[in-house]
Order: C-alpha cells, then sequence, then structure tokens
C-alpha cells in the first residue's frame, strides 16, 4: 500500500510547523533526540543523514537517512519534488558552490523524479548545466562530456510514514585533462540537506571516492555517466 505523502499529523514538506513532537525532515528544530535529517547533530551513534560519518558502515552515497525504499507512483512522486523543490534549492544554495548556482533553471534529462537504489532508495532528478547538456541529453550516444560540464542530482526521500526529506545533492564536475585520470577527470561533490559540503574530489571532507569508484563502472563507453532508466527519460 502506498503511504499518504501528506496527512495531517505527519509532516508537509511545505510547512516546517506541520509536526512539532515527531520527526520532521522539514524542521531542523522538531526534534533534537529523533532522527532529524535537517539536523547533523541530531544522533551522534545513530547513523545520521547529515553525517557520513557518524556510523561505521555507512556508505555515503545513502548516507543511511533514507531508510526503507518506499515506492510511490511517478505522479507521486513528481507531485512530492515540486512541494520540496523550493525547500531544496534554498538548502544547497547554502553550501556557495558556484558550480551549481541557479542548477534547478538547467536542464532537467528525466521527466519525473524516480528512485534510484544506488542514491539509498531516493527519488532524484538529473541536471546538466549548458556547456554539457547538449551532450548529456544523448544519453547512450552522448559520448565525452566537455571540460566545464556540470552535473547535478538532487534527491529527496519518502518514508514509510508518508513523511518527506530532502536529500544531498551530488554533482559531477568535469575538470582539465590530467586532473583525476580514474574518475575520468570528474570531480565528485556532495551537498548534505543542511547545505553543509561532506566533501569533494581532491578538497575538503571525504574524498568521494566512494562515487568514483561506482561511476567508474560504466566507463570508458559512457563517461563514468550513470543513465536516467529509460522509462523516465524525456524525449529530446
Amino acid at each position: 500500500m502506498i503511504p499518504r505523502l501528506h496527512t495531517a499529523k505527519a509532516c508537509n514538506p511545505c510547512n516546517p510547523c506541520a509536526a512539532k513532537k515527531g520527526c520532521n525532515p522539514c524542521n531542523p528544530c522538531a526534534a533534537k533526540k529523533a532522527c532529524n535529517p535537517c539536523n547533523p547533530c541530531a544522533a551522534k551513534k545513530a547513523c545520521n543523514p547529515c553525517n557520513p560519518c557518524a556510523a561505521k558502515g555507512c556508505n555515503p552515497c545513502n548516507p543511511c537517512g533514507a531508510g526503507p525504499a518506499v515506492e510511490i507512483s511517478a505522479a507521486e512522486a513528481e507531485a512530492a519534488y515540486i512541494c520540496l523543490k523550493p525547500e531544496m534549492k534554498k538548502a544547497y544554495r547554502k553550501a556557495g558552490l558556484r558550480q551549481v548556482r541557479g542548477y534547478a533553471g538547467w536542464l532537467r534529462v528525466n521527466a519525473t523524479a524516480y528512485q534510484s537504489a544506488t542514491h539509498g532508495g531516493r527519488y532524484v532528478n538529473n541536471y546538466a548545466n549548458s556547456l554539457g547538456d547538449y551532450r548529456y541529453k544523448k544519453f547512450e550516444k552522448a559520448g565525452t562530456l566537455p571540460f566545464g560540464s556540470v552535473l547535478a542530482k538532487d534527491s529527496f526521500a519518502v518514508r514509510p510514514d508518508g513523511k518527506l526529506g530532502i536529500g544531498p545533492l551530488f554533482i559531477m564536475e568535469k575538470m582539465k585533462k590530467g586532473f583525476n585520470k580514474g574518475s575520468g577527470d570528474w570531480r565528485y561533490s556532495m551537498v548534505m540537506p543542511n547545505g553543509k559540503v561532506a566533501g569533494m574530489t581532491k578538497g575538503k571532507g571525504m574524498n568521494m571516492k566512494f562515487c568514483a569508484v561506482c561511476h567508474a563502472g560504466v566507463a570508458p563507453e559512457q563517461d563514468h555517466i550513470l543513465l536516467v532508466p529509460e522509462d523516465y527519460r524525456k524525449k529530446f
């Protein structure tokens, strides 16, 4: 049975004050001791989605915060995304990363938000900036994207109780030749729901090697790019 995304008692992603006592993914102050994906200090011992280092065995690409993967229809996923999008943009903007500024206005190559097993069962969307979108939208025929191309994948989670929570923003930026041969010269970054940069290839925080290793599975044929499933692609 598909959970309801919005109920009177559950968290309403468009209303941060919807749930004061429960775990409210839209309100960082909602629960100090319980799970709060917007508060990296919420749980030191448990696996906290805003703190990939909180628990051993936690996969930072998941960071364990999405919980059980809940399936909803494409229409419900898109409605949820439209509702959450303003809050997502506001959250990610706090990171101050120039390369993804205004990413929501870039070309989106998926028709609706879709569930990604490689991103913790979260629902994701794929965007490409103007330097790489003309190739990226060709999917298998994209070839090698040029220097300066940036791909952004925002995410959100649907919990078993129907609550929604913003997930990380995953970023791939094509650097100059020789930047990192093992990653096809892609620089990986991840912005958490609280606006903090969790890590960046050859930068501070996590080294993002887990992303590079995963994407290497489709190299060199797909230039390290994991493609949108065919059922969710836009037609160009």
